[in-house]
């Protein structure tokens, strides 16, 4: 029979509500408000939520037809939408990523018995992809990882807003990070929370797995595959 083991050389993860745990409602507001502070100097008081709303809309819409990732799609937006040179927006989204961020640590915990599969995976020497909705750039993609609890070093690569282009649920997303990464999908089984958002991966091959509402009993099931082969 084959096992767990076999099938799969490259173990992808989403990481919000998948490996990373953190209260939802809390963090857009911190977003939203983050935002709005940082640029309503740049932006003007009455532009800056227009502009960062159309900028977000455009970067979760991106596709290969516009050649950028989506970071760039992002300054691209906020520069036409404002009219504000894009070095200013690229310094001041520096700005907001790498100092405003870190006061958010406390918001971020790992998953119930998602560390210990990530261990276990590692040992028996897979390798291991966090493929989170790239939203976010490497910077704070692997902020939230650490502050969970996570060593990034067990991880190969990462998707993030600064090497990707689309988001999820969008099919396109899918493949382009396996060509990102050169991966064969049918060497590959992604893990996820969101049928939504992750299971788009099965159209382009990946064999994908939804935990279940009991995501502490799905991460120990999970690593009792890895560890008995199943």
């Amino acid at each position: 029979m084959t096992s767990f083991n076999d099938n799969y050389d490259y173990i992808l993860l989403d990481l919000d509500g998948t490996l990373v745990d953190s209260p939802k409602k809390k963090f857009l507001l911190y977003n939203t408000l983050g935002l709005f502070k940082r640029f309503r100097k740049v932006f003007g008081l009455l532009k800056t939520v227009p502009v960062v709303s159309r900028a977000i809309a455009a970067m979760l819409k991106n596709s290969s037809s516009t050649g950028l990732t989506n970071y760039s799609v992002l300054v691209a937006t906020c520069h036409r939408e404002s009219s504000t040179p894009e070095e200013i927006i690229r310094h001041e989204l520096d700005l907001y990523y790498h100092n405003d961020f870190l006061a958010w640590e406390k918001l971020f915990t790992a998953v119930p018995n998602a560390l210990e599969f990530v261990k276990q995976a590692k040992v028996r020497g897979k390798k291991m992809y966090i493929w989170t909705n790239p939203i976010w750039p490497e910077f704070n993609v692997k902020k939230r990882l650490e502050w969970a609890g996570f060593d990034t070093n067990d991880f190969e690569g990462f998707t993030h807003s600064q090497n990707a282009i689309g988001c999820k649920p969008n099919v396109e997303y899918y493949a382009y990070s396996l060509k990102l990464f050169n991966l064969d999908p049918s060497r590959c089984v992604l893990i996820g929370d969101s049928e939504y958002k992750d299971g788009p991966a099965r159209k382009v091959g990946i064999h994908t797995f939804i935990l279940s509402s009991d995501k502490a009993q799905s991460w120990t099931d999970l690593t009792e595959k890895l560890v008995l082969g199943n």
